[in-house]
C-alpha cells in the first residue's frame, strides 16, 4: 500500500507540474445535502476514491454529482491506469431520505457529456507518456449504512487533482459520520466499514480544462 501511495502521489505531482496555467471551468456544482464517500485499496497496486452528493436545489430542478478516481498499476508497476468519472448524475440515481441509509444506482449511459466526464488514461511511468480515451461502460451499485462509530465535522477542506488536461477541485464543509458500504463498481465487489456519510454545507465540485 505504501508503494502505491508514494508512486501515485509522485504521479499526481508530475501531472500537476505539466498542467498549463490557462484554464476554463467546464462545470461546477454547489453540493448541499446528503453525501457518501469512501476510499479503498485492496492490494498494493490499486486504489479507489469515490464520493457522491446531492446538489443545491433550484427552480431548474434537482441533481446530484459524482467524483470517482481509481488507480491500477500493472504487475511490474510500469503502467498506471487511471479511471476518472466526475460531474452531474440524475438525482434519481442517488437515493435515501437521510444519512442512515443511502444508495447509488448509476449506469454510465446516464451520464450527460455536457455536464460530466468519464475517461480512462494510461501512463507509462518509465517514458512518462499519458494517453486518454473514453471511460468504462457498466454501472455502479452501492449501499451506505451509517454505523455511528465516529462523527466528525469538516470546517474547510480543499483538494485539487490534475489528470492529463483536466483538474478537479473540491471544497467541502460538512457534518460526517462513519458508515459501512457494499456493492459493485463495474462488476467488481467493494465493501468496508471506513466509508463516510453526512451533510454537505455549501460545498463545491469544480471541473476545469487546462489549455496551452
Amino acid at each position: 500500500m505504501k508503494r502505491l501511495l508514494v508512486v501515485t502521489l509522485l504521479t499526481l505531482m508530475m501531472l500537476t507540474s505539466v498542467a498549463l496555467t490557462a484554464q476554463n471551468t467546464m462545470f461546477k456544482f454547489n453540493q448541499d445535502g446528503e453525501f457518501a464517500s469512501f476510499s479503498q485499496s485492496t492490494d498494493p497496486s490499486s486504489s479507489v476514491n469515490f464520493s457522491v452528493s446531492r446538489n443545491f436545489s433550484t427552480g431548474a430542478g434537482t441533481s446530484a454529482s459524482i467524483n470517482y478516481l481509481s488507480f491500477n498499476f500493472s504487475p511490474d508497476f510500469s503502467i498506471l491506469t487511471i479511471v476518472q468519472i466526475v460531474g452531474q448524475i440524475p438525482a434519481s440515481a442517488f437515493t435515501g431520505q437521510n444519512t442512515q441509509n443511502l444508495s447509488l444506482n448509476l449506469d454510465m449511459s446516464q451520464l450527460d457529456p455536457a455536464t460530466s466526464l468519464s475517461q480512462t488514461c494510461t501512463l507509462d511511468v518509465i517514458a512518462f507518456i499519458i494517453t486518454c480515451d473514453v471511460g468504462p461502460s457498466g454501472s455502479m451499485q452501492l449501499n451506505f449504512s451509517q454505523n455511528g462509530a465516529q462523527r466528525t465535522r469538516i470546517l474547510a477542506l480543499g483538494e485539487e487533482i490534475t489528470v492529463g488536461n483536466f483538474t478537479t477541485r473540491v471544497h467541502q464543509r460538512s457534518d460526517n459520520s462513519s458508515a459501512n458500504y457494499s456493492g459493485t463498481i463495474f462488476g467488481l465487489s467493494v465493501s468496508g466499514s471506513n466509508a463516510t456519510v453526512g451533510i454537505n454545507h455549501n460545498s463545491s465540485l469544480e471541473f476545469v480544462k487546462n489549455h496551452p
